[in-house]
């Protein structure tokens, strides 16, 4: 699952499109690539020996544009996340988000090479969303692949912030939370930020 997922920073670390409006879903996704990319390609070899910083780096330009919160919600449903306590949320979020970080990382850095071309764009003025439809070059004799950012204005700072990615059709974020349930129903969510803690250390 998490390699489905590293289709978002590879989307993130190759678009090279120009947008006009600073406020528009296609320009915030551009600045925080080209941060990235320019990033990793002047540090790649310092990368392939400790990737560490890397993380950090990264960190920091996707948390701005991906709206973990909305992304909790939908993993675990509402009905967990209303009975999950604030604390075991924030838990359950960091080590998550630890774990898709180092990931992505790790990906930006074998696919620096990887170019994306926006295909169109869309609004669903009824839902409030906005997606960006993308295909992804990975490298020749590979198959493109068709992804796609669902985003959506945050309430609490009125920014895009990416909500949902489609991979080929696949909804990563509903993948995520399909692969996570199971294991949520048999062992409780304590035990799966147990796990998942214990992963990111």
């Amino acid at each position: 699952m998490y390699k489905i997922l590293t289709f978002l920073l590879i989307f993130l670390s190759s678009i090279n499109y120009n947008w006009a409006s600073s406020n528009s879903p296609e320009f915030i996704i551009e600045e925080a690539a080209k941060e990235l990319f320019e990033n990793v390609k002047e540090n790649k070899e310092e990368y392939k020996k400790d990737i560490t910083p890397y993380y950090k780096i990264v960190n920091d330009v996707l948390a701005p544009i991906l709206d973990y919160d909305s992304l909790i919600k939908q993993i675990l449903g509402k009905q967990i996340y209303s009975t999950t306590s604030e604390k075991d949320r924030k838990r359950f979020t960091n080590a998550l988000q630890t774990q898709l970080i180092k990931v992505y990382s790790k990906t930006i850095l074998e696919y620096s090479d990887a170019k994306i071309t926006i295909l169109k764009s869309s609004s669903k003025p009824e839902a409030k969303i906005y997606i960006v439809y993308t295909e992804l070059y990975i490298g020749k004799g590979r198959p493109n692949f068709k992804v796609n950012y669902a985003m959506m204005k945050n309430n609490k700072d009125n920014k895009w912030k990416v909500v949902e990615v489609i991979a080929d059709g696949i909804r990563l974020v509903k993948s995520l939370k399909n692969s996570l349930a199971p294991e949520i129903k048999e062992k409780g969510l304590e035990a799966v930020i147990r796990r998942l803690e214990s992963e990111v250390t």
